[in-house]
């Protein structure tokens, strides 16, 4: 058997996970550390050991999605907007 076993890799895998989300959370607050990424790279770890992080890293994915739609609604709302006020002072110029 060799030394490390499914206990020791499980250990180092919950530390790498704790140690991230830590550094994720500092991240937060200082401007010098990206905060969140770090926060989904731990919680992704933990997530395989921890229902709370299953949970929210679900969460975590469902309002990623959610800001994007509503970015690509914005974009495309403005885009139709630009192109039927240039559209209009076209045909409205003699």
């Amino acid at each position: 058997m060799n030394g490390a076993g499914p206990d020791r890799s499980s250990w180092a895998r919950k530390a790498g996970g704790w140690c991230l989300l830590t550094v994720g959370l500092a991240g937060c607050v200082l401007p010098v550390i990206p905060g969140i990424p770090l926060l989904l790279a731990g919680l992704l770890i933990l997530a395989r050991d921890y229902a709370w992080a299953r949970s929210a890293l679900r969460k975590a994915k469902r309002r990623i999605v959610s800001i994007r739609r509503r970015a690509r609604s914005r974009r495309s709302n403005k885009t139709v907007v630009a192109r039927s006020a240039s559209a209009s002072s076209q045909t409205t110029e003699p």
